[in-house]
């Protein structure tokens, strides 16, 4: 069963079950009021009738007649009795009592003492009873008069019962109305009233499915719209994990795609001279040449493993956080550099001030000396500009150099691994298509972002910047004074 239907079952079995305790209560109500109505009036009715059955017992006593059994039963027929009312007298006596007069319809049901009795179901005196004969409802009451006699006065409520049994019928054919209205009511209600929930429910089919970009598009001011916020939040948080994760295998894919191709080709140079050397009998300038190849191609691959070392070194252990002055950082990486540059015919040219920062002082110096070797790498020598500041919030480290630049539609993809915009010169020269790669994740690590600018035949610029300290450089510990 549906949620909207158990919804609708629910809210018509509470509607049924106090429309009826209420209805029943009232119709109960209804009907004690006018048996007590009537009561009032058959007792005031039955208490006059005690009195002229005495007054007429009297009467016959102050004649001397007696009251002979057969003057009793004429008394009764002297009252003025309408349709719906009946008398009995009866005599008590030590032999049981005697039934003098009764004008009572037979007892449905009951054996009487003789036809048109009531005395298996006569009350005792001053008491009433309701009960049935000839198909009608009576309220009999009772009264002891003089000598033992008793006077017994029947009304007829049939017609209270019966109004009672038509007020009942009306209420059940009211009711079955109400129930229906109800029902056509509440299951409209509750079709709109989960609507959200049906889309909601279609939408998780569907987002299932891999339709990762759907949105419910619900926003109702209640739970469901709190639930349907949520719910578009998973699902946008979903959409990114799974966009994170297809990106990942792309990259991976890519990744060990352009690494099996950058491996191939130094490993085809090694193993077609290794096979010269070992099939043919060079002269030695020819071995020269070819150990020479050999060294040069083994070294690409060992500066390739040193920097896929290092991204898995960054991909598997948190950085070891301390305060690093950036300018000591670029100090040192441009000593480390001079020798490159010295062969490319370059120059560094330090234009640094203190930058403090949380880093690592090893990768950054690392990142500084990439820089500047893949700066030497890009032109014939010349000047390359290397400047350390700090601008409030804002630490930054920026290499320039005035080589042969970067297309702009390649500028986007420099930081990609095993790319290289100048395939031949940069293998020529060592390269391994790595550097920027690892610059990028050094930068990423310290919460930072590079930037490039460049332009063909006129140079590039790359823009490191990472947040700087709180509170300038670290406090130094108070120097301890010499005791004697």
């Amino acid at each position: 069963m549906r949620f909207s239907q158990k919804l609708v079952c629910s809210m018509l079995l509470v509607v049924v079950a106090f429309f009826a305790l209420g209805g029943s209560a009232l119709l109960h109500g209804d009907f004690l009021d006018r048996l007590a109505a009537s009561a009032q009036q058959e007792q005031a009715q039955h208490g006059m009738a005690c009195q002229v059955v005495e007054n007429e017992m009297l009467a016959l006593l102050r004649q001397g007649d007696g009251l002979e059994d057969a003057a009793l039963a004429a008394i009764p027929a002297k009252l003025t009795a309408p349709p719906d009312q009946a008398h009995a007298l009866l005599r008590a006596g030590n032999n049981g009592d005697t039934l003098l007069y009764s004008s009572f319809p037979a007892v449905d049901g009951l054996d009487a003492v003789e036809p048109g009795s009531l005395a298996d179901t006569m009350p005792g005196p001053n008491e009433s009873v309701i009960t049935r004969a000839a198909g009608r409802v009576w309220r009999i009451y009772g009264s002891d008069l003089l000598s033992g006699v008793r006077l017994y006065t029947a009304f007829d409520l049939t017609e209270v019962f019966d109004a009672r049994s038509r007020s009942l019928q009306r209420f059940l054919l009211l009711e079955c109305a109400v129930l229906a209205g109800a029902a056509l009511v509440t299951a409209l209600l509750t079709r709109r009233l989960t609507r959200p929930l049906a889309l909601l429910s279609r939408a998780s089919r569907r987002i299932a499915d891999g339709d990762y970009g759907l949105r419910t598009g619900i926003h109702t001011r209640d739970e469901i719209g709190e639930l349907s916020e949520n719910f578009d939040q998973m699902a946008a948080a979903v959409q990114e994990k799974v966009a994170a994760l297809e990106l990942s295998v792309r990259q991976r894919e890519d990744f060990m795609g352009a690494f099996a191709h950058e491996l191939k080709t130094p490993m085809t140079g090694i193993l077609g001279y290794a096979d010269l050397l070992r099939t043919m009998q060079p002269d030695p300038a020819e071995q020269r040449e070819a150990a020479g190849a050999i060294f040069h191609e083994a070294k690409r691959l060992g500066a390739l493993s040193e920097k896929l070392l290092q991204l898995l070194h960054l991909d598997e252990e948190p950085l070891r956080l301390a305060p690093v002055n950036l300018a000591e950082a670029a100090a040192e990486a441009a000593r480390s550099a001079r020798p490159a540059l010295e062969r490319a015919g370059a120059c560094v040219r330090l234009d640094v001030q203190d930058a403090w920062v949380d880093g690592d002082g090893d990768l950054l110096a690392d990142l500084a000396l990439n820089l500047l070797t893949n700066a030497a790498k890009a032109g014939p020598g010349g000047e390359i500009s290397l400047t350390v500041r700090q601008d409030g919030a804002q630490a930054s480290l920026t290499v320039q150099d005035h080589g042969c630049g970067i297309p702009a539609d390649q500028l986007a993809r420099v930081t990609e691994p095993f790319y290289m915009v100048d395939k031949s010169r940069a293998r020529r020269q060592g390269g391994s298509g790595l550097g920027l790669t690892l610059c990028q994740r050094i930068a990423e690590a310290h919460g930072g972002a590079m930037q490039f600018e460049s332009e063909e035949g006129a140079g590039t610029t790359v823009t490191l910047r990472l947040p700087a300290l709180a509170g300038g450089p670290p406090a130094l510990p108070p120097a301890k004074e010499d005791t004697p």
